[in-house]
This record gives C-alpha cells, structure tokens and sequence, in this order.
C-alpha cells in the first residue's frame, strides 16, 4: 500500500496538478495520512526552482490547516476517529496519554509542537494529542506555522540549489527514494516510542 501511495505521488508531482496533489497530501498527512509531503515538495519544487519559496509557503498554509483537522477529531471525535487512527499507527493509549500530559501547559504545549512538528515524528499524533489536551488555539496556531513554514522552507532551499541531482536521483533510484520515505516513517514512530515514554 506504502508503495502504491508514493508511486501516485510522485505522478502526480510531475502533472499538472502537481499543486494541488501537495497541498492535498500535505492537508491530510496532518491528520490521518500515512506518508509526509515531502517527496512531492521535493519533486514539484525541483522542477519549478523559481517558486521554491511559494511551494513551501503553499505546503505549510495546507499543512497548519490539515492540522485543524487533526485538532478537531482529538477535541471532539477522539472515540471514534482518533482511537482509530492511533491504533492503525500503533501509538499505545499510555504514550498517548504521556503526550497529552506533557501538553497540559500552554508553553510546554507551544515547545513541543514546534520541535516534533520538526522531525519525523508523524504530525498527525501532535495534532490529534493538542486537540485532545484542548492546547490554546492560538497557541496551536502560531506554533504550526512556525515548525511547518521552518520545516518547509528548509526542504524547498534544498532542492532549490540542488534541483537537478534531486530530480536526477528520484528518477534513477525510485526504489531507494521509496525506501528512504518509509525510513523516516519508521524513524518517526520510533521518536515517538524514545521520547514518549
């Protein structure tokens, strides 16, 4: 399924909807998407290096929105929707209990969206764990667009000045591509279970 995800992904980056398809993934990931935008970031804006900077604004004004999303089901549909979605993550009632504990204060709350929203750690889980620990929603607000606007940014300057061989490397090595996404998918949950105990 990971597979088939990422193969209509990366098709999708190099048709004309390739902005569209991002700001799709990227909404969704925030909430219940297995797999992060970054590849299409990557291909779309390795492709149209001039617009860097608009993709990644584009991504991370998608993103912050997708994580209202996620906001809302851990608020007022956690029984339902958010129960499912952690446990086909496989995110434990214990460590998500942990990071909704940890969420309680507002600036412990802004801290930990900023840094997690950073790293590999699926988005989805801090977006579901703030609307669930009902952080600020102002508080919510100014620290997703700082950690995805940041995350973003950063991912667009590098296949700006290095568009080319990420175009170049993508096409000759899709297989290893796939795997590197999976890795970080990997890396992800494996952040949750070091850092979440």
């Amino acid at each position: 399924m990971i597979e088939k995800l990422y193969n209509w992904m990366m098709k999708q980056a190099e048709s004309e909807h390739a902005l569209r398809v991002l700001m799709f993934v990227s909404f969704i990931e925030s909430s219940f998407f297995p797999l992060p935008p970054d590849p299409v970031l990557a291909v779309v804006v390795a492709k149209n290096q001039h617009k860097a900077m608009y993709y990644a604004s584009m991504c991370a004004l998608a993103s912050v929105l997708g994580g209202f999303l996620g906001y809302f089901i851990g608020y007022a549909c956690f029984k339902t929707l958010g129960v499912y979605i952690l446990d086909w993550f496989s995110i434990t009632p214990e460590k998500f209990d942990k990071l909704v504990l940890d969420m309680g204060r507002d600036i412990w709350a802004f801290g930990i969206i900023c840094a997690k929203g950073l790293t590999p750690i699926p988005f989805k889980i801090v977006t579901i764990a703030s609307g669930f620990a009902k952080v600020n929603l102002w508080v919510f607000l100014v620290a997703s667009i700082i950690t995805r606007t940041t995350r973003f940014v950063i991912l667009s300057w590098i296949c700006k000045r290095y568009g080319d061989y990420v175009l170049n490397f993508i096409e000759k090595h899709k297989k290893i591509a796939l795997l590197a996404i999976i890795f970080l998918v990997i890396i992800g949950f494996a952040l949750i279970k070091l850092f979440v105990k």
